[in-house]
């Protein structure tokens, strides 16, 4: 296989390397003559080679960094790096179908990773993520040729010191005492990480805590009352969705459910079901498709139960909805959700002007800064090409708008690149430092 592009890992942890490692496992998914997913494993010499016969990916030392070929293969969308930290000891292969499980410890079906870890995702010819996974645990950042941007964590502030700016920022948010149990340092005992100089095993994704404690003090039913209101009979929205089937959609709720028409009569059903039941709010899961339905509708569909989830998690849901009786603009919603200087603040919605709702983790990871000596304060995410906000830590609740006739690129999200890292497009991703 010839070489595509590189990948540079650089170690700036500071661990001291006689107690502890810093491992790196990966796979790029392939597919056999029938389609079914194969995969190739990262080697020790930093190329990818198959082996069929364990299906798994062994854990490879870069406490003194490492070089890795990205092949110039077909890209299936599977393909990750998967970095952990232990005390030493080699962690078992690593499986592409299983996977680690989600924090907090421990939690079926996935396998309890022996350390922190966190995921970097990237494939050839594809966009690269720092994180495919909801909670932080690892504070990485990447960089590519050619390109001026950060992605990810600063690489000058500490895992120690992200921790810490987290448990400061939630204390001082208007929402934020919900939010303080995620930073989370994790019992020991079986089916628990190591803890690497006794810091957090992860700062915790509401929904990875809510999957271990559905009922978590501060955060179950947090949504109840946003819904409730953006539901309730009577009210219309009209937002112009660009992705799957791109126009205008438009409708209004019985209570139950909004009944949206979009381009050329394309009719889609919205229940308030998908977004009341299990802490859904937090939690984005857009059903299968349902039998009958065409790949269009059902596309349209996970698109704009999409855009609302993500208004929810800034905080700009109500902002869109208009009441019965009263008449709404074209775009008016997607003009509301696309309003950065309304994301994540308590202000009074357009709605009912009542208080704003907001996922205060989300807001964190592009919010939250660090003060180091008498300088002035520095984000902790690298900043989106606009500068005005740091991109977000890779979670499905809050990728770039889905909505909007004229949403800039310069205000992208999402820690990814917005375009396929191709040939001579080396990248290099550091390890930060951890305390």
């Amino acid at each position: 296989m010839s070489t595509l592009n590189t990948i540079s890992v650089q170690n700036n942890s500071g661990l001291d390397t006689t107690n502890y490692t810093i491992w790196v496992a990966g796979f790029i998914e392939q597919q056999d003559s029938k389609g079914n997913p194969d995969y190739i494993f990262l080697q020790s010499d930093g190329t990818f080679t198959s082996r069929k016969t364990t299906q798994a990916a062994s854990f490879i030392n870069v406490n003194d960094g490492f070089s890795i070929d990205v092949p110039n293969v077909t890209n299936y969308g599977n393909n990750r790096l998967v970095f952990t930290v232990t005390q030493g000891e080699t962690p078992a292969d690593l499986s592409p179908i299983v996977g680690y499980t989600a924090y907090p410890f421990p939690g079926a079906p996935g396998v309890c990773p022996p350390g922190p870890y966190d995921i970097f995702e990237f494939g050839p010819n594809a966009e690269y993520d720092v994180s495919a996974v909801d909670s932080f645990g690892i504070n990485l950042s990447f960089t590519v040729t050619g390109d001026s941007l950060t992605y990810g964590a600063m690489p000058l502030f500490s895992r120690e010191q992200i921790g810490g700016a987290f448990s400061t920022f939630t204390q001082n948010d208007p929402l934020g005492s919900g939010f303080e149990q995620l930073l989370f340092t994790s019992p020991t005992g079986t089916g628990y990480p190591d803890q690497i100089l006794n810091q957090f095993s992860a700062i915790v994704a509401p929904k990875d805590w809510l999957a271990i404690y559905p009922t978590a003090e501060g955060l179950s039913g947090y949504w109840d009352a946003t819904i409730a209101s953006f539901f309730a009979s009577g009210n219309q929205l009209n937002f112009y969705l660009n992705a799957a089937t791109v126009g205008t959609y438009s409708g209004t709720s019985d209570g139950t459910q909004y009944t949206l028409t979009g381009p050329g009569g394309l009719q889609i059903i919205i229940p308030a079901s998908d977004f009341t039941t299990a802490n859904q709010g937090f939690i984005q899961a857009v059903r299968a498709i349902n039998t009958g339905e065409s790949t269009t509708e059902y596309a349209a569909f996970g698109q704009i139960e999409a855009a609302i989830f993500e208004a929810l998690s800034r905080g700009v849901a109500l902002d869109g909805v208009m009441p019965s009786g009263k008449t709404i603009t074209a775009n008016y919603s997607s003009d509301a959700w696309t309003n950065i200087s309304n994301w994540f603040t308590n202000h009074n919605n357009a709605y009912n002007n009542l208080p704003s709702v907001y996922d205060v983790y989300a807001k964190f990871f592009h919010y939250g800064q660090i003060t180091v000596g008498t300088n002035a304060p520095q984000n902790i995410f690298g900043m989106n090409a606009a500068g005005t906000l740091g991109m977000a830590y890779g979670f499905s609740l809050d990728e770039s708008p889905n909505v909007s006739e004229s949403w800039s690129t310069t205000d992208n999200v999402p820690s990814k690149t917005e375009y396929g890292v191709g040939t001579g497009q080396d990248v290099t991703i550091v390890i930060g430092p951890w305390a």
